[in-house]
């Protein structure tokens, strides 16, 4: 798919990978819809992306994507404005760095299998849309890209907690560390490019990685085309069996 001419909706736009795959979009020609909740960060991020790419490319509308009303909304007034809409990139997360840390100490660092399983949950429904069926009768594409923790602004800070919290904290912490630290947007970025530009993806998952770069989750032993087969990994927090490399997918939509 060539960028130029197409539009897009970016939902968690404001800052972080939203704005990211944002303007990387609209340096190739896209015009997008930037949403998000946070109204004066999502107008800051508007007025500074129309200056260097055009005031009819850019357009923010605030949304909260929990709400049905208002996602729908947000859909029809995107096409109001620029009379389509090609690509829908699902990648809002929260908006406050406090609610963020409040939802990783209670699904990550208390129950880690309940998060893996919903983070795994949009996998599966990635590779359930870009079946064949799907494509053929909506002329949509479905990918998924799971970076691991990038360097962002709502990245979890490193508070004191309660002392076994703190201790699960550290050894988190830790661990990232030891594998380099976070990975930077632009990485990202450059992974999410593929994905859009490369109309053979259709329920592809793409993982990002400082260790291995990009590359796709294999579906089994066969590669990308057979059945799904999950692949466990080692826990280092807890010394128990997970599947999950801490990545965290977002749910991309491409209009073929």
């Amino acid at each position: 798919m060539q960028l130029r001419g197409k539009v897009a909706l970016v939902t968690g736009a404001a800052q972080g990978l939203g704005k990211g795959f944002s303007e990387a979009m609209l340096n190739r020609g896209a015009k997008v819809a930037l949403v998000d909740m946070n109204e004066s960060m999502g107008r800051e991020t508007e007025k500074e992306l129309s200056v260097k790419y055009g005031y009819d490319n850019v357009v923010f509308l605030r949304c909260d994507v929990t709400n049905k009303d208002q996602l729908e909304s947000v859909f029809r007034r995107t096409v109001e404005e620029f009379g389509t809409l090609d690509i829908v990139v699902n990648n809002a997360g929260v908006s406050k760095r406090s609610h963020w840390e409040l939802i990783l100490e209670v699904n990550l660092m208390e129950t880690g299998p309940v998060y893996s399983a919903a983070k795994h949950g949009v996998v599966g429904l990635s590779r359930s849309l870009g079946l064949g069926p799907h494509l053929l009768q909506r002329g949509v594409r479905v990918c998924a890209l799971c970076p691991t923790q990038t360097d962002t602004d709502i990245h979890p800070a490193r508070l004191q907690r309660d002392p076994e919290m703190q201790k699960m904290a550290d050894e988190h912490w830790r661990l990232v560390d030891s594998e380099g630290g976070l990975i930077k947007i632009s990485q990202v970025v450059d992974g999410f490019l593929q994905l859009v530009e490369d109309d053979s993806k259709n329920g592809a998952v793409m993982r990002v990685t400082l260790q291995r770069g990009v590359d796709y989750q294999p579906y089994g032993r066969g590669g990308e085309g057979v059945p799904y087969t999950r692949r466990a990994a080692r826990s280092k927090l807890r010394n128990t069996e997970q599947v999950s490399d801490f990545f965290i997918p977002a749910w991309k939509m491409f209009r073929s």
